[in-house]
């Protein structure tokens, strides 16, 4: 059995290998889902300048549709994940209610666990790893691997800045949900 080191290493090697976009994104699915288990994962990209966050990757696109763009608030889970690149661990459906403009969706859907893990770079944080699960799931969550994993993930979210600051023009701030 390989440890979470030697997994990550394999999980990094075959990111730097992968081609295109849809390749990077498998890696990371398999990495979270070795890592941590989930039911659905997303990833958001998050522009600071802006206050926006856009979709780049989702398991399932009829709960979380990829693209479009989310305000950024002053709620608790933009101030602890996007300003203090902190962690997010929602345990159940209170949680997850008192963060997610979905909440009744998730919760219906049996999502009632959130880890919601910040991606950095350059000391600012660029986007953010989202897993939702089963009740409890991520309560003794490795944060130190999450820390790695989030590092080798930042190139993926790098690559995708430029893309997303050039659709910002087109955006009507009236018509987006917020966190």
């Amino acid at each position: 059995m390989s440890s979470p080191f030697q997994s990550c290493a394999a999980h990094a090697r075959a990111l730097s290998l992968a081609s295109t976009e849809q390749a990077q994104w498998e890696v990371i699915s398999g990495l979270l889902k070795e890592a941590f288990g989930y039911a659905l994962f997303t990833s958001l990209l998050y522009l600071e300048e802006h206050r926006l966050m856009k979709r780049l990757h989702t398991s399932d696109e009829s709960i979380s549709p990829l693209g479009g763009f989310k305000a950024t608030g002053a709620g608790p889970w933009s101030r602890r994940v996007l300003e203090q690149g902190q962690f997010y661990i929602a345990s159940n459906e209170n949680d997850v209610r008192t963060v997610f403009s979905e909440a009744s969706l998730l919760i219906d859907r049996g999502l009632h666990s959130a880890f919601n893990i910040p991606v950095r770079h350059g000391g600012r944080v660029i986007g953010s790893l989202n897993l939702l699960s089963h009740r409890h799931a991520y309560d003794q969550v490795d944060q130190d691997l999450a820390t790695v994993i989030a590092g080798i993930c930042a190139p993926v979210f790098l690559q995708a800045v430029s893309a997303a600051q050039a659709a910002v023009a087109d955006v009507d701030r009236s018509q987006l949900d917020s966190v």
